[in-house]
């Protein structure tokens, strides 16, 4: 039924939460698991003082670079030894347009996504990335409150 499973990471508890449920699901059905982190893009800094924005922007993308690799190592860790294959990516753009695009493109048959990482009122106003995958996506998504 499934070979490949999506699970996006945030570093949030229900992304955790999710990659639990990705684990068991993937065990009973000899599945792959793939744990994404999609890193925010940032618009290029203009200015007269180009040459140290510049700098600090390269500052803020190397963080997120490595506030992601923290976040897909942390999990790996936790994860090994379960009995599963796990890869995992790290990439950068619109969250829930990067998750759907890796998805269609890499084949995946399910998705399972936390249901927010975001604070439930920033969410509800702003609209979760799991409710704009769950819209878009081409496979079934599992979203784990």
């Amino acid at each position: 039924m499934y070979n490949k499973i999506l699970v996006p990471l945030d570093g949030s508890h229900r992304s955790l939460a999710a990659t639990e449920h990705a684990i068991q699901i993937a065990a009973k059905v000899n599945a792959n698991i793939t744990l994404l982190h999609v890193a925010p893009n940032l618009t290029p800094l203009v200015g007269p003082y180009g040459d140290r924005l510049g700098v600090a922007q390269k500052t803020i993308v190397k963080e997120f670079e490595t506030m992601g690799e923290n976040i897909l190592n942390e999990a790996m860790e936790d994860l090994k030894d379960r009995g599963v294959t796990i890869n995992k990516k790290l990439t950068w753009g619109n969250p829930a347009q990067e998750i759907c695009l890796e998805a269609r493109e890499g084949n995946y048959d399910l998705i399972v996504i936390g249901s927010r990482g975001l604070s439930e009122i920033k969410g509800y106003l702003m609209g979760s990335v799991s409710n704009r995958v769950t819209r878009h996506a081409h496979c079934p998504v599992l979203i784990i409150r």
